[in-house]
């Protein structure tokens, strides 16, 4: 009777996929939520290096420059329509807001000598779309905020007398 109890093997792929199922469901958000981080942090770093450009082209990071980055952002990032944009800076704020991306670089009133760097900086905020994977990666991190920081300069081309 004891044979009969020992070899029977009913439910054991039930427990087993008791173990396994959700494991593999989490690895499947963790790579899930990894393709929108990368996919985010390309699509920051390739605008702020295209808006260093265009800003060494003009001479000058503009206004209008910093504005037309904070839209691209807007357009082109996983959850970019969700934030509020500052683009009135030189520097990296203090006191960072956790919704708000900071544009910020060389002074937008001052136009720069060719062979003088312009520089253009980002500092965004990221949010992951799975809650247990938010609060995992911030315990990990030991961080409240999570952000993704861009710099990128470029050299003047204009010419000023």
């Amino acid at each position: 009777m004891f044979r009969r109890i020992n070899n029977d093997s009913r439910g054991q792929v039930f427990i087993e996929a008791l173990f396994v199922i959700p494991l593999l469901f989490m690895i499947f958000c963790f790579i899930v939520e990894m393709g929108y981080l990368m996919y985010n942090w390309s699509v920051v770093n390739y605008y702020v290096c295209n808006t260093a450009e265009v800003s060494a082209t003009k001479g000058q990071f503009t206004s209008e420059v910093r504005v037309g980055l904070a839209g691209k952002l807007a357009d082109w990032t996983v959850s970019g329509q969700e934030y509020n944009y500052d683009v009135s800076g030189t520097s990296a704020p203090g006191a960072l807001d956790n919704s708000t991306v900071y544009i910020y670089g060389t002074d937008m009133n001052t136009p720069v000598q060719r062979g003088t760097y312009i520089n253009v900086n980002i500092n965004y905020p990221w949010h992951f779309k799975i809650f247990l994977i938010d609060s995992m990666m911030r315990y990990l991190a030991s961080d409240e905020q999570m952000r993704l920081k861009v710099n990128a300069s470029a050299q003047s081309e204009v010419f000023l007398e």
